[in-house]
């Protein structure tokens, strides 16, 4: 008696949420036959991979701002964009990089981002803001390797020389996060 009250409260339940089933079943004979009915949800689904550590070697005898980059693979299912946002390791998330003393020495650095590698869109980013409505997305291969692939977006750190100038000796280290989010 339970069972026919819990399969009688479980029919109604689907009954009044509107969700029912479309599958026919077969008849007795010489052959039957069934139908069903298939549903798949896709969600929007992006990824970045492809990154490489940028490694540094300042030279205090030359001149200008050091930079330093990485190219990335940006994948992005279906048609659009997809926002950008990177933050740093520093306090309230800021970029910097710092020395591994006691009290350690920070140095700040600035971020820029690009969706084409080469294309010379480079556009500035604010830590822990999301930089909207870019493109050129790999929408067939989630890390960039088919055919015509690879990189397709550009990151790239600068330092301020007077800043590197200023700074001991020592090794600087910091961690930038790239948070990719589809619109």
């Amino acid at each position: 008696m339970k069972n026919l009250t819990r399969a009688s409260l479980l029919a109604s339940a689907l009954f009044t949420s509107g969700i029912g089933f479309a599958a026919t079943q077969g008849t007795v004979g010489a052959t039957s036959t069934g139908t069903l009915d298939i549903d798949v949800t896709v969600d929007d689904q992006v990824r970045i991979s492809g990154l490489s550590d940028i490694l540094i070697a300042f030279d205090p005898a030359g001149t200008g701002d050091v930079t330093g980059s990485s190219t990335a693979c940006i994948y992005r299912n279906g048609a659009g964009t997809y926002s950008i946002e990177a933050t740093g390791d520093g306090a309230s998330d800021a970029f910097t990089i710092e020395d591994s003393a006691a009290t350690p020495t920070v140095v700040p650095y600035t971020v820029e981002w690009d969706d084409e590698v080469g294309g010379g869109n480079a556009a500035g980013v604010t830590s822990g803001t999301a930089l909207t409505g870019q493109s050129g997305a790999n929408t067939v291969s989630d890390d960039c390797s088919n055919a015509g692939g690879g990189a397709n977006a550009f990151v790239e750190v600068t330092i301020d020389r007077a800043d590197l100038l200023a700074a001991p000796a020592g090794t600087y280290n910091g961690t930038l996060t790239l948070l990719v989010t589809p619109e």
